[in-house]
């Protein structure tokens, strides 16, 4: 996809890094007769076995790896992701490193409901860098270039979030369990 000035999106994950059971989770629940609208059912939390905001997130990291998209009802699951979750898929639980490069690459490709991963991986050249450097370098891109309207906050969030799915967690007794799980991604680091 090519990069639209007007076309971005900054902060849909609801500062939930992508995790490893969600996309096949989320997938096969859009894929179920009458899953098109369970993102907005009251079932949602209990199918999904995840809070309001993490089910919002499960919606995003589907749709910008781009294996659901909005139907006339709700949503549906789009070819490539019946390839890879579907009943005959050739990974359904993500176990391939192929299909996490996969997954990296329809993410990282797509500027318009992944921005922050566009910039990061199509953008920004630097070989060595802190992450204030990054959110800051992330922030000058998007005023320089989105023509849309955005918060400054959610920017650099995005840029922790970008970086946090890309690293591998280190153990900390005061950090929450769920906080550090480490994304799918943080295998092709």
């Amino acid at each position: 996809m090519k990069f639209n000035p007007i076309k971005v999106a900054f902060g849909r994950h609801e500062t939930f890094a992508l995790r490893y059971s969600w996309l096949t989770k989320g997938y096969q629940a859009v894929s179920k007769p009458k899953g098109n609208s369970i993102f907005s059912s009251d079932e949602a939390t209990v199918v999904l076995g995840v809070g309001k905001n993490m089910v919002n997130a499960i919606r995003y990291w589907l749709q910008a790896a781009q294996l659901i998209a909005p139907a006339q009802s709700g949503f549906e699951t789009t070819p490539l992701g019946d390839k890879i979750f579907g009943k005959k898929g050739f990974d359904p639980y993500l176990e391939d490193e192929a299909t996490i490069w996969l997954v990296h690459w329809l993410i990282a490709s797509n500027p318009e409901l992944a921005t922050g991963w566009y910039w990061f991986f199509n953008k920004f050249h630097k070989p060595e860098f802190t992450s204030q450097e990054a959110a800051s370098a992330l922030l000058e891109f998007a005023k320089q270039n989105i023509q849309s309207k955005f918060s400054a906050t959610t920017v650099k969030q995005d840029s922790a979030i970008v970086l946090r799915m890309y690293a591998r967690s280190k153990g900390n007794t005061r950090t929450p369990i769920e906080e550090v799980l480490d994304s799918p991604l943080s295998l092709l680091v």
